[in-house]
């Protein structure tokens, strides 16, 4: 068991209103970090910090449209005025529709695109402003879907493989600066997401909607979908010294059905 303390560590996390992204929020604050939520969601990314709160631990909720420049600096300002510094930062937020190529439109592909991949690239530029100093840990959440090509999730595929290589890129020009870049990939993690996903899926394989997960369960070599514990996990080790020659790098939680 991972019992690494991330003590005094300053945390954003977009998206840590829901999904993988709250899970984090609440694992890293119950190890000590102070926590900063980027989310347009108020209600439940507000929620997320009371937990956190009656918990003992630190966080503060800025709301943010991270396809926003303005606003993803803004805040930034905010969490260096509360906190003093940013230590690692997490992209979380992220859309996701499945739909034949042939229907897919061009505002589904500029929606996909502006949250999935150049929230990812402005947000990094935030990060890495913050750490040119001291150094620090950037997290980009991407998917199998950027390893491994997807039908009906064309758009999808392509911001998440965007992900990898801007990641990697990243990695690659700052890794003297002591800021580390990398990805972690989830395959099918049962958040509310796919709650919505299942039913576009069912269309895809003709199956009825609640047949969708255990179909997948069935196909994935441990037969078991990805827990939020293991994307917990695979972050906090991804945002600590147990990982400090890592950079550039993706940790596949596939239960073995991508290896590489």
């Amino acid at each position: 068991m991972n019992t690494e303390r991330l003590d005094d560590k300053v945390t954003v996390i977009t998206g840590g209103g829901s999904g993988m992204g709250a899970a984090m929020a609440k694992e890293f604050a119950k190890r000590g970090a102070k926590v900063a939520i980027y989310d347009l969601n108020e209600e439940k990314s507000e929620k997320v910090v009371g937990e956190i709160k009656a918990e003992g631990g630190e966080a503060s909720f800025y709301k943010t449209d991270v396809t926003k420049k303005n606003q993803i600096e803004e805040n930034t300002c905010k969490v260096i005025e509360k906190y003093g510094r940013i230590n690692s930062w997490i992209n979380s937020a992220g859309v996701s529709k499945m739909v034949p190529f042939l229907d897919s439109s061009e505002e589904l592909w500029d929606l996909t695109m502006n949250v999935n991949l150049k929230a990812v690239f402005l947000c990094c530029q935030a990060a890495v402003r913050e750490m040119l100093d001291e150094g620090g840990t950037i997290i980009n959440i991407s998917s199998l879907s950027g390893k491994k090509p997807s039908a009906w999730q064309t758009i999808y595929c392509a911001s998440k493989f965007g992900v990898q290589g801007l990641s990697q890129s990243i990695a690659k020009e700052f890794a003297d600066k002591g800021i580390r870049v990398n990805t972690i990939c989830p395959g099918i993690v049962p958040t509310e997401m796919w709650e919505k996903l299942k039913y576009e899926y069912s269309k895809k394989r003709n199956l009825d909607p609640e047949e969708v997960l255990p179909y997948f369960e069935e196909n994935i070599p441990m037969h078991k979908l990805v827990d939020l514990k293991n994307v917990t996990d695979a972050a906090v080790f991804l945002s600590t010294d147990s990982s400090s020659y890592l950079t550039g790098q993706s940790i596949n939680l596939v239960g073995g059905e991508l290896m590489e």
